[in-house]
């Protein structure tokens, strides 16, 4: 499993303007095995992946509703002790909540395990899984696919419902905070190339 560590690292040689909304999560690696920060059982907190997917027919994002959170968020999840890194991860958890795979990862780094934005945020109480209110320690990556899929196969057991809407929608939705204008920041670094 990655260093996550020197990721963080690598990401604020990039957002150096981030070091304070990051020591939680440094704070939080600096005691235990790699193993306890994936563990479920860690009520302290989990390190988890997210994925925002975008269509570049229709400039817009995929949007799942999540049955857990009562609300519409990016596919993402959990890491497993069973990924061999976090990329593994990210695309585990795209396959099983929209049966995704053909996918372009989009980079901000030369080093494309550095994610375009790591978020800490406390998850309520999830009642169904018996899991009391804990930190999530969030690694973001961007991706891109060609069109948006007017089908896709979602997780039944924790995904209701799928849409694809606008940043512009995105950026009204306030679970997605200043994660909007990093991508906005990107999207113009790469608007003349072909992966936008």
């Amino acid at each position: 499993m990655d260093n996550f560590n020197d990721i963080i690292d690598m990401y604020l040689k990039i957002f150096p303007e981030e070091k304070e909304r990051q020591e939680k999560i440094l704070e939080f690696l600096d005691d235990e095995k790699i193993e306890d920060k994936i563990d479920w059982n860690n009520f302290d907190g989990h390190l988890v992946v997210g994925a925002f997917i975008y269509s570049k027919k229709s400039r817009k994002f995929l949007y799942l509703y999540h049955k857990d959170l009562n609300m519409y968020l990016y596919p993402g999840g959990h890491i497993d002790k069973e990924d061999n890194n976090i990329l593994d991860a990210v695309f585990r958890e795209i396959k099983e909540e929209t049966g995704i795979s053909d996918l372009n990862q989009i980079t901000i780094a030369e080093n494309k395990f550095i994610p375009i934005d790591i978020d800490t945020h406390m998850i309520d109480e999830n009642k169904r899984l018996n899991l009391p209110s804990h930190y999530h320690f969030e690694f973001r990556y961007l991706f891109s696919v060609d069109e948006e899929f007017e089908k896709i196969t979602i997780d039944e057991k924790e995904i209701r419902d799928f849409k694809w809407i606008s940043i512009e929608e995105l950026s009204l939705d306030n679970n997605y905070g200043k994660i909007i204008e990093k991508i906005k920041k990107i999207f113009e670094m790469f608007k003349n190339l072909d992966i936008m």
